[in-house]
């Protein structure tokens, strides 16, 4: 009876596809799966930014080499590059709002707010381009 049961949920196994991470098919998207992964890593204590394979899933080779640069020059990185912020709050995984968006063929920006507790917030603009059928972060500036 066991060996049948077992037998069993490897057929039902096999017959359930495994889903492959959701493509950024929208600018909204690639924002919102982003930021709440940025920011949970953050809150985790892991640097996003050594996390080199995912961090391509969402942010364009030409920014990434850019930010290297920045953290490599004279003056270096004076906070977070992708929160404008030296701090962060936890809810801004959460409290995500878009806004604003323009789209023009593969170029698209929008208004983002990260939402935090006690007027934690941090308000930017994030350009976007499309990477084949995927939006990608090329740039973030922040707006206070």
């Amino acid at each position: 009876m066991k060996r049948i049961a077992a037998l069993l949920s490897l057929v039902v196994l096999a017959a359930c596809p495994i889903r492959a991470a959701e493509p950024a098919a929208t600018p909204e998207d690639c924002i919102r799966n982003f930021y709440r992964w940025y920011v949970n890593n953050l809150v985790a204590n892991r640097d996003p930014m050594k996390q080199r394979t995912e961090m391509k899933r969402y942010a364009t080779e030409r920014l990434l080499k850019a930010i290297d640069r920045m953290e490599k020059g004279p003056n270096g990185l004076d906070g977070d590059y992708f929160t404008d912020a030296q701090d962060f709050d936890p809810l801004w995984a959460k409290k995500i709002s878009i806004s604003d968006v323009h789209t023009n063929g593969d170029r698209s920006n929008a208004h983002v707010l990260l939402d935090g507790a006690k007027g934690m917030r941090k308000k930017l603009l994030v350009h976007l381009v499309k990477d084949g059928s995927n939006w990608k972060v090329d740039k973030v500036q922040g707006r206070d």
